[in-house]
């Protein structure tokens, strides 16, 4: 299933793909990073807080790697 999901600092919307049940899951409590594995860091970010990997660089600085 395609979601779209808005930034909340920069307003641009984002696709991600993300099986319903997966999401259902994580909704009930499971972990993002276990149930939605198959998401970039970033996509699960988006998810979690509105906010793209741009602009978390920007407020925060860039990821350690």
């Amino acid at each position: 299933m395609k979601s779209t999901i808005t930034c909340i600092h920069c307003n641009k919307d984002y696709h991600i793909w993300a099986n319903p049940k997966d999401l259902n899951a994580w909704s009930e409590g499971g972990l993002i990073q276990e149930v939605l594995h198959y998401l970039s860091e970033g996509e699960r970010e988006l998810l979690l807080s509105g906010t793209c990997d741009l602009c978390w660089d920007n407020l925060y600085g860039e990821k350690d790697e």
